[in-house]
């Protein structure tokens, strides 16, 4: 493709340049069209151009005229797609105009080929006495068709060809647009026109499904849209009422063309169609619609054999036109008849034969297409239509008093009237005459038939056991029925014997009719019933011989009290029954009144509900739309921008779906072609499997018939031996008798005997398992006994155990009681000791707690088993990890050395270097002496509440850094036993006691 630009200007002129060059010959003008097309549509595709100019539509118009010269369908379906890429958007005026222009033109020139042709055909056939050319006669020879088709071949098919494929891209092109529908339907018309002209019916049956696919299409995008349906339905607004409406008139079209072209398949399909587009209204739809639904369903059902259905259209259609008032296809009087005469060309038994070798699975077909009838109709109850509904309804509207006369005699004739066999026939036959005579009602009259000789072979049935053929004939006669035809709709009427209402048997030796046994009974049954009431009736009026008339009316006074009291009785049981069923009527009512007002309210929630919802769905799909156009309109600049080509994309797409439905079409071409080679060769080999079909069946009833004489051999010589032996054995029979007898005799005996033996055993039995009841029954009772003996043991255990606990909690609650005054005297006392005033010259006598370990040195007192180091630990001990405190400072407290808790100003006289202001310590000694003293674990130098060397852990290790959970050297952990076996939490007394007694000697060296 050359990558030069033109404007659409200058394409067109150097096109028509091209195109108007004279004195050029076919040939050379072919190619210059062609060159002409290529300029056209490389400015059409052109990338630079892509907004639309009234020069595009001229210049479309032109390509158009030279695909449709040069046949080039592909290509103008090419253009086409092109030129709505780019005028869908901005003006859709102008590609209707453009797809009329070219809907119109290829109609015309496919008439001109088609005139054309004509007029070859009679110039070819001008001359009746010119003798025919030998290549003409071997043409003959060899082929089915004649001049007339050879040159329609060559000149019409290709352009119907063309128009073919005209109708198919237009309708592509525009079968997702909501702007353009009504150009969808005119086209779609155009097409249904062209086949029922040029009867294509292969090409009507791809219209119809192509049309059929447009409406899935439409279907599943408004169910689940994907991202490709959403990019391909961009135009497409949404079911609406006047899009159904103008799918509906389509679909109509469509089945008038099927019935038309005889194609009754089609016609179904299509009105499956119909049904599936009535479904997108969200209302009812309109009468009209509704009335040539229905008229197009009774023509279908009455194609497809369906009487039942075909007169219940028929009665839909009519009830519609006089419900709404509207105007009918035809006279008032005429619809009516057609309804009664429908109704009665229903059969009256089920003549459905079982197509299938399982009864089971031929019921379960018929069954669901008789739902799939009844749903088209309208019917939504679980039972289908029957045939005495539809007149009792039919009479219940008086439509039979709105039919011709002659049709109403009918239905009074075999509906409403006793039936006479022998008078039957007579009086229908004059009204059979005058249906047929009338061309609207003409083909009802068989099936009118059909059901006289019905009801004079069900009333033969109860009256005789057989009659001959001449005599049926006779009561017949009147009737266009023959004796072949008579025996052939009998025959076919008794293949489902088990739903025949008439149960007969041709006879064709005796030349009579024969009746089935089982049906004689059964009417000889019915009959002498009626006779034996009618004689009961009659006994009961006449007067009795035998009974004297005083003694009745003496039994009569007698009985007279009894039978008023029986009367009166009798007259309120059935008034109470009355009233009782009345009011379980008007209960009924009332409840089947509140359920329908239930489901009416439902349904009328459900509807709004659902209302609701498809006005959001429909905001949020236009929305959506919205949204991906303006995203579409970005990637498009984008992509612009970037320099690549945007209409590739989709054209791939578009490619891969015409690829694909291109393969769907091959292969369905394929299969209906392996269709049409196997029904050809099954009617080739016909014949062939006829002829050895016969040569076997002689074969079998040769070796059938040798094979039964032999039989019958075999069976004479058992008879004669058989004989033989009986009178061989006849003289033992005595013998036998009277030593069978000796034997039942003894057997007897011995049978009474085990009889007896039995019934011993059997009460022998029953006193043993009386006895074990009984023993079962004491030991129930001891252990239930025991079990409550022991319940009353453990009840009696808890209740003291729960008295003895009470009584410790008691005393433990006075035990804590007492501990309690007793600590906080021992506190009170304690606090009066620690604020106690000691001078400075007694301080020095009183005791420090340290009695061994001191030694007095130059500057201080030093411990003699090193306890104070200032830094360094035993090798192995773990390190502390709370960092080590200042000299002699507390890490809960001050740090600083000497510092106190109390305010300076307020404090005693100062004491010794180190000391507490509070009470005579030694150097790092604790402040309180008299917390000290009391506690078993006082310290000496370093923490002040527990005892420590100097940096250790107040609650852990005595050395400096060691583990403060640990044992200590120096007096020993807090929880654990000291070194100087004291238990840190003893007894206070004794360690008050043992205070005062402890004056250590400090040692100064």
């Amino acid at each position: 493709m050359s990558h030069f630009f033109q404007k659409p200007e200058n394409a067109l002129k150097r096109a028509n340049e091209l195109l108007n060059t004279p004195n050029v010959d076919a040939n050379v003008m072919k190619r210059q069209k062609r060159s002409a097309l290529e300029i056209l549509h490389e400015a059409l595709i052109a990338k630079k151009n892509r907004t639309w100019q009234p020069m595009h539509e001229e210049l479309m118009l032109t390509y158009l005229k030279i695909t449709i010269d040069l046949q080039l369908g592909r290509i103008a379906k090419d253009g086409l797609h092109q030129y709505r890429n780019l005028v869908l958007a901005q003006n859709p005026a102008s590609l209707e105009k453009v797809l009329l222009f070219f809907v119109a033109e290829s109609e015309k020139r496919a008439a001109e080929a088609r005139q054309y042709s004509t007029e070859i055909s009679l110039n070819a056939s001008v001359d009746l006495e010119s003798a025919q050319s030998p290549e003409a006669v071997m043409l003959s020879t060899t082929t089915a068709e004649d001049s007339t088709d050879r040159t329609d071949r060559a000149v019409l098919v290709p352009w119907l060809r063309f128009m073919w494929e005209t109708y198919r891209t237009v309708l592509d092109i525009l079968r997702c647009n909501t702007k353009l529908e009504g150009l969808y339907k005119q086209v779609a018309l155009s097409a249904f026109a062209f086949c029922r002209t040029y009867a294509r019916k292969i090409e009507f049956r791809r219209l119809c499904e192509i049309l059929r696919t447009h409406l899935y299409t439409l279907q599943r995008h408004e169910a689940a849209p994907t991202t490709q349906s959403i990019r391909q339905m961009r135009g497409w607004d949404g079911w609406s009422a006047d899009s159904v409406e103008l799918h509906l008139s389509i679909r109509f079209e469509q089945l008038d063309t099927a019935s038309s072209l005889e194609l009754w398949t089609e016609a179904f399909r299509t009105v499956d169609d119909v049904h599936l587009v009535f479904g997108f209204l969200e209302t009812l739809p309109k009468p009209t619609l509704m009335a040539t639904f229905y008229h197009k369903l009774a023509e279908v059902f009455y194609i497809s054999n369906n009487h039942v259905y075909h007169a219940y259209a028929w009665f839909k259609y009519y009830t519609l036109i006089q419900r709404e008032r509207l105007t009918p296809i035809m006279e008032l009087p005429l619809l009516a008849s057609k309804v009664v005469l429908a109704s009665l060309s229903i059969p009256v038994q089920a003549n459905n034969v079982a197509l299938l070798e399982n009864a089971d699975n031929a019921a379960v077909l018929l069954e669901e297409k008789d739902e799939h009838m009844a749903a088209l109709l309208g019917f939504t109850q679980l039972a289908p239509p029957t045939r005495q509904q539809l007149l009792d309804d039919m009479a219940a509207l008086h439509i039979v008093d709105a039919a011709y006369p002659s049709v109403r005699a009918l239905y009074m004739t075999l509906e409403r009237s006793p039936i006479d066999p022998l008078a039957v026939a007579s009086a229908v036959a004059p009204h059979v005459m005058s249906l047929k005579a009338d061309a609207g009602l003409a083909k009802y009259a068989p099936a009118v038939e059909k059901l006289a000789v019905h009801h004079v072979l069900s009333q033969l049935t109860e009256v005789y056991s057989s009659v001959t053929v001449a005599h049926l004939n006779t009561l017949t006669q009147g009737l266009s029925m023959n004796v072949t035809e008579m025996e052939q709709w009998i025959v076919r009427s008794q293949s489902n014997r088990d739903q025949s209402a008439t149960r007969l048997r041709i006879d064709h030796r005796a030349n009579v009719v024969r009746f089935s046994q089982t049906m004689a009974l059964e009417g000889q049954a019915k009959q002498m019933t009626q006779l034996g009431q009618k004689l009961q009736a009659c006994v009961r009026q006449l007067p009795s011989a035998t009974t004297p008339r005083p003694s009745v009316f003496a039994n009569a006074r007698t009985n007279l009290s009894s039978t008023r009291d029986a009367m009166l009785e009798r007259k309120v049981r059935i008034e109470a029954q009355k009233e009782a069923f009345e009011r379980l009527m008007a209960e009924k009512a009332k409840t089947e009144e509140k359920k329908r007002v239930e489901a009416e309210l439902l349904r009328q929630k459900q509807e709004a509900d659902r209302l609701a919802a498809e006005a959001r769905r429909r905001e949020e799909e236009a929305a959506r739309r919205i949204q991906e156009e303006i995203e579409r309109k970005d990637i498009e600049k984008t992509l612009k921008k970037l320099g690549m080509n945007t209409d590739d994309v989709e054209f791939d797409t578009e490619k891969a779906i015409k690829q694909k439905e291109e393969a769907q079409r091959k292969l369905k071409d394929a299969a209906r072609r392996l269709d049409y080679i196997v029904r050809a060769t099954r009617e080739a080999e016909q014949p062939i499997l006829q002829r050895i079909f016969d040569a076997k069946q002689t074969d079998e009833r040769n070796a059938f018939d040798a094979s039964w004489a032999a039989t019958l051999k075999a069976a004479e010589d058992e008879h004669t031996f058989g004989l033989a032996q009986k009178a061989l054995l006849a003289k033992c029979q005595d013998a036998c008798v009277a030593f069978c007898d000796a034997h039942v005799a003894r057997q007897t005996v011995k049978f009474q005997a085990i009889v007896e033996e039995r019934k011993l055993r059997h009460t022998i039995n029953v006193l043993d398992d009386k006895i074990r009841r009984a023993k079962d029954r004491e030991y129930e009772f001891e252990e239930k006994l025991r079990l409550e003996a022991e319940e009353e043991e453990r009840r009696i255990a808890e209740a003291e155990e729960a008295a003895r606990e009470a009584e410790e909690a008691a005393a433990r609650e006075v035990e804590r009681l007492r501990r309690e005054e007793e600590e906080e005297v021992r506190r009170q006392e304690e606090a009066k000791a620690a604020n106690k005033y000691v001078p400075p010259t007694r301080r020095a006598a009183e005791p420090t707690g340290d009695e061994e370990g001191w030694s007095s040195v130059r500057g201080g007192n030093r411990r003699a088993d090193d306890a104070f180091k200032p830094s360094g630990r035993d090798f192995g001990a773990r390190r502390d990890d709370a960092p080590p405190s200042r000299f002699g400072g507390d890490r809960d407290g001050p740090s600083r050395f000497g510092s106190g808790r109390f305010n300076r100003d307020d404090a005693p006289a100062p004491s010794r270097f180190g000391g507490d202001r509070d009470g005579p310590s030694r150097f790092g000694r604790d402040r309180d002496d008299a917390r000290r003293r009391a506690s078993a674990s006082s310290g000496r130098f370093g923490d002040r509440e527990g005892s420590s060397r100097f940096g250790g852990d107040r609650e852990g290790a005595p050395r400096f850094g060691g583990d403060r959970e640990g044992s200590s050297r120096f007096g020993g952990d807090r929880d654990g036993p000291s070194r100087f076996g004291r238990a840190r939490e003893g007894e206070p007394d004794a360690a008050r006691r043992d205070a005062g007694a402890r004056a250590p000697d400090s040692k100064w060296r």
